[in-house]
């Protein structure tokens, strides 16, 4: 089973990239748990929390396109270290405020700061496009990235809510910041794998230059994204109305290790079932087991069901990051990527804010309630966009999963460069 795996950490730097990239990325699962519980701790308000944290990822949606066409343009290096420097100074300046009760718009411009961090996700999915050939290889190290994220979403919640109720409020904050700082400087030192900046060609300007099938995906991560904002806070508020708030982390960590099972098999065997289909597959099941998940009364009981509904997340998310793979030019691969994480983030903002005010103002189940409606919401994106993604995914010269040849550069070049007509999401 690990066989694909250990073939593609052979090639020469990867197993340094896909390391260091993996500690870049804590923030991706520390940062915002890390926030809420600060936020919380410090103002005794979940609404208040789930606001801070909703400014937050908007920010982070909103700027990652135009750093991605940076990164994808300059390079990675000359990119992401003004924006490290930002992400850290926003931590900061929010730990600061938050220790010193400061007001609530503080808050705001330090977690908007701290969210200007750049694709932090897409660099080494972006360092995998450039080395590798097959689309079976690129495949497989899409799932491979999928679970090293869930490594993070084992350990980070976990970690992170052990740290701000048992240490210190702002405690995961500061873990999460040295993290990023350590990994990225690592990540940004290994030059050799990192993809050529294309310079100015290509241009610059802010419009859409993606296929539908990209904003077909970004719609469906747009329901992931909320079901997962909405689960976080909810989970928190679940495990504290239970007597138990210090093990919220760890029903998070369960969740994600269910995540890590179900991506680990996933990326282990190459599908001829259609990408398409594949896709529309792992969304109705994360519906199903988060819906389930909503009837669980204890924390036994939802760690159980939570790991099996977990199961698909890192399907789907390996689905979507090879859906943009597929249809946009390698030298975009950044770019391309930060659409699903546009997607996402404006969903866990929602998620997050108007799970808060239900967990504040109704109870913990009424936050998970929302989002299994958000995945319920997520299945009919999916229905929607998939006979777009069938016809971009499928086109001539794109690669099916069984195919071990690259999609045809040309015929991406061609495609890439044709006027953006929406898709119907």
């Amino acid at each position: 089973m690990l066989a694909p795996y250990r073939s593609i950490l052979n090639h020469p730097g990867a197993k340094a990239f896909a390391f260091a990239g993996l500690l870049s990325r804590l923030p991706m699962s520390m940062f915002n748990i890390s926030f809420i519980l600060m936020v919380q701790i410090q103002y005794d308000s979940y609404e208040m929390a789930g606001r801070v944290a909703a400014i937050g990822i908007v920010v982070w949606a909103l700027q990652t396109v135009p750093t991605s066409r940076l990164v994808d343009r300059i390079g990675q290096r000359r990119a992401m270290l003004p924006l490290l420097g930002l992400h850290v100074t926003g931590a900061t300046i929010g730990i600061v405020a938050a220790v010193n009760n400061g007001a609530e718009w503080i808050l705001w411009i330090a977690v908007a700061v701290a969210s200007l961090s750049g694709p932090l996700g897409s660099l080494t999915r972006a360092r995998w496009s450039n080395i590798l050939d097959s689309d079976q290889d690129i495949h497989t190290a899409f799932a491979l990235e999928g679970v090293l994220d869930e490594v993070l979403f084992i350990a980070g919640p976990a970690l992170a809510t052990i740290l701000a109720t048992a240490v210190w409020a702002p405690a995961g904050l500061v873990v999460s910041t040295i993290g990023t700082v350590v990994g990225l400087l690592i990540l940004l030192s290994l030059r050799a794998t990192e993809p050529a900046p294309r310079g100015a060609s290509g241009g610059s300007s802010l419009g859409l230059r993606v296929p539908p099938a990209v904003l077909g995906a970004a719609f469906i991560a747009l329901g992931l994204g909320t079901m997962f904002g909405a689960f976080d806070i909810s989970v928190v508020g679940f495990a504290e109305e239970l007597g138990h708030k210090t093990l919220s982390g760890v029903l998070l960590g369960i969740v994600s290790a269910g995540s890590f099972a179900g991506g680990l098999l996933y990326g282990a065997r190459h599908w001829s079932m259609p990408l398409w289909k594949r896709t529309v597959i792992g969304t109705v099941v994360l519906a199903v087991g988060f819906g389930i998940l909503t009837l669980a009364g204890g924390m036994v009981v939802f760690a159980i069901i939570g790991f099996f509904a977990g199961a698909a997340i890192a399907p789907t998310l390996t689905n979507a990051d090879t859906i943009v793979q597929r249809v946009v030019k390698r030298d975009q691969i950044t770019e391309g990527m930060s659409w699903l994480r546009i997607g996402m983030g404006v969903g866990v903002a929602s998620g997050a804010w108007i799970a808060g005010y239900l967990v504040d103002n109704v109870g913990a189940h009424a936050g998970l309630y929302t989002s299994a409606g958000a995945a319920v919401a997520m299945v009919g994106m999916a229905l929607v966009a998939a006979p777009v993604i069938r016809r971009d995914t499928e086109r001539p010269g794109i690669a099916d999963a069984e195919d071990v040849h690259p999609p045809s550069q040309r015929d991406a070049d061609e495609w890439v460069e044709q006027p953006f007509t929406p898709p119907n999401v």
